[in-house]
């Protein structure tokens, strides 16, 4: 298992009525949190005062929330509740029977206390052994960063110029991209007229000359 400092160590329940009587939930959302989660803990909390790394620009605090779950097939939406009801920066640890999983939204601060889901990563589900997770950085900023990037798994590439925020944001435009000459692909397919089909292949050229300047 993921072995945190002792000094981050906090091992509380959280309940989760706490959740129902916090956010504005739909029927759907309230019964994924009764069938979909056993327990949620408190686990660690990374934080100036019990990590030896400095309070970062954008990060002053990692909480590091477990939850057991009831069945492997859970509603991810449980997760951006729990993000939206906590106003930090957080890092889930998944666990079902004998098998663990690690999720990070990464998210973005627009006004204070108020974040914005960039993109999602994880791991797959493994067993306690095989699961892993590095702690390094000098500040938070950088500790909630590798864990990213740890988490996207080569999904994003780490450079010393471009920030993680661009990082993301250059990955996700491509991937738009991409989807994008798919659907234009199958669409020119299925055209019959020329002229048509045409306008449709300069637009695909010109999508591939902006993925190539990406």
């Amino acid at each position: 298992m993921i072995q945190f400092p002792e000094s981050t160590y906090i091992g509380k329940r959280i309940p989760k009525e706490g959740f129902y009587n916090k956010l504005e939930m739909n029927v759907s959302l309230k019964r994924a949190f009764v069938e979909d989660i056993d327990q949620i803990i408190w686990r660690n909390l990374l934080s100036e005062a019990t990590l030896n790394v400095s309070k970062g620009e954008k990060v002053s605090q990692i909480d590091i929330i477990q939850i057991n779950l009831k069945r492997k097939d859970y509603n991810k939406s449980i997760l951006h509740a729990i993000e939206k009801a906590i106003p930090r920066h957080l890092l889930f640890i998944l666990k079902y029977d004998n098998q663990f999983l690690l999720y990070i939204n990464y998210k973005e601060e627009y006004q204070k206390e108020k974040f914005k889901i960039v993109e999602s990563y994880s791991t797959e589900w493994c067993s306690e052994q095989e699961i892993s997770l590095t702690l390094t950085g000098l500040d938070l900023d950088k500790v909630y960063e590798n864990f990213v990037y740890q988490l996207a798994n080569g999904k994003i590439i780490k450079t010393e110029v471009v920030e993680l925020k661009q990082s993301i944001q250059q990955v996700q435009e491509i991937e738009k991209i991409k989807k994008k000459i798919v659907e234009l692909e199958t669409k020119m397919r299925n055209e019959k007229q020329f002229n048509i089909q045409l306008r449709i292949s300069n637009e695909i050229k010109e999508l591939k000359n902006k993925l190539l300047n990406i």
